[in-house]
């Protein structure tokens, strides 16, 4: 006999959906959300480094909790893609690890920092190594907590209420960050700034709002604005299914104040993730939503420029502007550098987080970095692993009978594709925010995709 579930389907209401194992999972989702989101990204533990993070540290925690329950059977659901993809990721970068410990590192003659960067130094060979042998490792650490959270979120979720749960969890605590961000667009305050937590210490100064043309560019618990403005964009998504899903009022809250945020962030990176995230949503909604869609944006129009005075003029300079600009000539003049550097070691690269900016130079696109630190068979086996997300929650949103699980597929896949775009606008999986989200989002596909089949496959009862 089965039960109705919350989001419109139905679950069985055997000892399945009180499995402590798959309840923990969903709340192990929710706490690495609050922590990966909420506490201030420059908060870590001193002695471990950048690579301890508190939401990081779980996520590893995560990986050991998902290898003892494959083994032990409580997690078994065999080959799946979010399973095969993630090991192909996991294994080129352990490729590229060896492959750098290999052939060495070193510093070329004719690189230097675009703008003077003032920690860029020259390096011998022994410090080249020490540098680049540490970085290699913290790639390693950050590659298991990512590699954790994917896994449990997608073998851990085994239900809808699960589901629902995570993205709850997910879209409320960037809606706390979004919150405390729009308080610092008016205020000026920095409420991060008083967040302090035993154990933890500062990596930086965090928290203060920056400016771009007289507005304040908010940063909230994030790194930087343009942390903030792509982890908001890429969560708008998920805010709108709440909003839908729960029909009423005080849903769409949620959205209108992560939307705002990601405005607030006077950020180019931000709207090119909502833009694609927005699009991959119109053209898989109904047309009665496209409709209000169409109506909603020119009304935004007319009272964006009254509510929030020059915030859309500044962002629309950001575009209109781009010939001028030179953080856009800088980033062009990257190609040659990294194609020629790429040339040298094509396919494995030279080791995760090891393409460091004090002794080489910022590169404002994962991309490239992707390139340079896994080779081109990484790089390949990232975009697989994000592309398998996408369209497992495509899938869903094809074959599910149900309106509300079909909106939640294309949601995690319209989150992942923006998200994914950033990668192309500023270096992604060097901001923790960024980079944790777009694993929570892989895994989220793994999990409404395995979900739906299960759903498929099991006969239902009328209640």
């Amino acid at each position: 006999m089965n039960r109705p579930d919350p989001s419109g389907g139905t679950e069985p209401a055997a000892v399945e959906s009180l499995n402590p194992a798959t309840l923990s999972a969903a709340a192990f989702v929710a706490l690495y959300s609050v922590l990966l989101l909420c506490i201030p990204t420059r908060l870590v533990v001193g002695a471990i480094g950048a690579p301890g993070a508190p939401a990081n540290l779980l996520a590893m925690l995560g990986l050991l909790w998902w290898l003892c329950g494959t083994v032990g059977g409580q997690l078994h659901r065999g080959l799946t893609p979010a399973r095969l993809t993630v090991a192909f990721f996991a294994s080129m970068v352990l490729a590229s690890f060896a492959a750098g410990h290999l052939q060495g590192w070193y510093q070329p003659a004719d690189i230097r920092p675009r703008f003077g960067a003032t920690r860029w130094y020259v390096a011998d060979v022994p410090e080249m190594t020490a540098l680049l042998t540490s970085a290699a490792d913290r790639g390693l650490l950050a590659l298991a907590g990512w590699v954790g959270i994917a896994l449990l979120t997608a073998d851990g979720l085994r239900s809808w209420g699960d589901l629902n749960k995570a993205i709850n969890w997910l879209v409320g605590s960037a809606t706390v960050v979004a919150v405390v961000g729009v308080i610092q667009y008016f205020t000026g305050l920095d409420i991060s700034g008083f967040i302090s937590i035993p154990g933890l210490s500062a990596q930086g100064e965090f928290g203060g709002a920056l400016s771009r043309s007289d507005l304040n560019r908010i940063v909230s618990t994030s790194a930087h604005p343009i942390e903030l403005g792509v982890a908001m964009a890429a969560m708008l998504p998920l805010a709108i299914h709440v909003g839908f899903r729960d029909k009423t009022a005080p849903s769409w809250l949620p959205a209108l104040a992560i939307g705002l945020a990601s405005l607030m962030t006077v950020s180019r990176s931000a709207v090119i993730v909502a833009a694609a995230a927005m699009v991959v949503l119109i053209l898989g909604w109904p047309a009665r939503l496209r409709i209000m869609a169409l109506i909603l944006v020119p009304i935004f129009g007319v009272v964006g420029p009254v509510v929030l005075p020059g915030l859309l003029g500044t962002i629309r300079a950001l575009f209109t502007n781009l010939g001028n600009d030179p953080s856009i000539e800088g980033r062009t003049s990257d190609y040659g550098l990294v194609t020629r550097l790429v040339l040298e070691q094509p396919f494995f690269g030279r080791g995760l987080f090891a393409w460091v900016p004090d002794v080489y130079r910022t590169l404002d696109n994962q991309v490239l970095v992707l390139l340079l630190e896994v080779g081109l068979v990484g790089a390949l086996a990232f975009f697989i692993m994000a592309g398998a997300g996408v369209v497992q929650g495509i899938l869903v949103r094809l074959r599910a009978k149900d309106e509300v699980q079909r909106n939640a597929g294309l949601s995690i896949s319209a989150s992942l594709v923006g998200i994914s775009m950033s990668f192309v606008t500023f270096d992604a999986l060097g901001f923790r925010q960024v980079a944790g989200l777009t694993f929570l989002l892989i895994g989220l596909g793994g999990a409404i995709k395995a979900i739906s089949d299960k759903d498929a496959d099991s006969p239902t009862d009328a209640v």
